[in-house]
């Protein structure tokens, strides 16, 4: 399969991204779309991004051109997919994951859904479901399916966690979603402060700073070791 991936806004000029939390969007989007690109050759499809370093921008100054172009190369270089990474915003008060197709029941539609699927389940994120944006030029003006995935909140500080330290996973769940193959598998977290908040995160402890101060007084003991070989547990079979 012929995959165009465009990484979301360029590095510098009018079509940079959102920012949140020291995060900037058009850097995350194209870590995202780095590692996905390289999942995807691995298991043998074609593959172009749109950027193809983190520094790069697209089109001569203006978001039009920079939207026109990218469409243009996916349609030059007749894609059979084009998958474009962003990370969504809103003043803090919102978080989860959304994708984005130009109407629902395509092809599109379908992938989307697949991918949708694959990252709330598999980085435990809010489902916000798939949803039909026919405005949108990079939806509306390629020739191939097309979806365009809001990977998380970078304005929300929960939502910047995930986009900030769970980059590989949010690559291999798009693999997941594009493909229906497992990329390896899931990474186990072994930061102390890291398990404890997905515990918090996910409902299972409430006192999350009494839960990681327990375990930072002995963290070679057995209340590390086995939150976090349950917490791989639960990550690794989508619970």
């Amino acid at each position: 399969m012929k995959i165009f991936l465009d990484p979301g806004h360029n590095y510098s000029g009018s079509d940079t991204g959102a920012g949140g939390f020291g995060l900037r969007e058009e850097i995350v989007t194209f870590e995202v779309a780095n590692k996905l690109r390289e999942l995807l050759q691995s298991a043998g499809h074609e593959v172009r991004m749109s950027r193809n370093y983190v520094t790069d921008n697209v089109g001569n100054g203006t978001i039009a051109s920079s939207l026109n172009e990218r469409v243009s190369m996916s349609n030059s270089w007749r894609a059979d997919l084009f998958v474009s990474i962003h990370c969504n915003a809103f003043n803090g008060a919102a978080r989860g994951t959304e994708t984005l197709v130009y109407s629902k029941g395509s092809d599109a539609a379908e992938i989307a859904q697949r991918v949708q699927t694959a990252i709330v389940n598999n980085l435990g994120t809010a489902d916000r479901g798939v949803k039909a944006r026919s405005e949108l030029a990079v939806l509306k003006n390629t020739m191939s399916p097309a979806l365009l995935v809001e990977l998380a909140f970078i304005d929300n500080e929960d939502d910047a966690w995930f986009l900030k330290t769970r980059q590989e996973d949010f690559a291999k769940a798009i693999f997941e979603g594009i493909t229906g193959e497992r990329a390896g598998g899931i990474a186990e977290l072994t930061d102390i402060h890291d398990i404890a908040w997905e515990y918090a995160y996910r409902g299972i402890v409430e006192d999350l700073e009494g839960f990681e101060n327990e375990m930072r007084q002995n963290p070679n003991g057995r209340l590390y070791w086995l939150a976090r070989k349950t917490l791989q547990f639960i990550r690794e079979r989508n619970f």
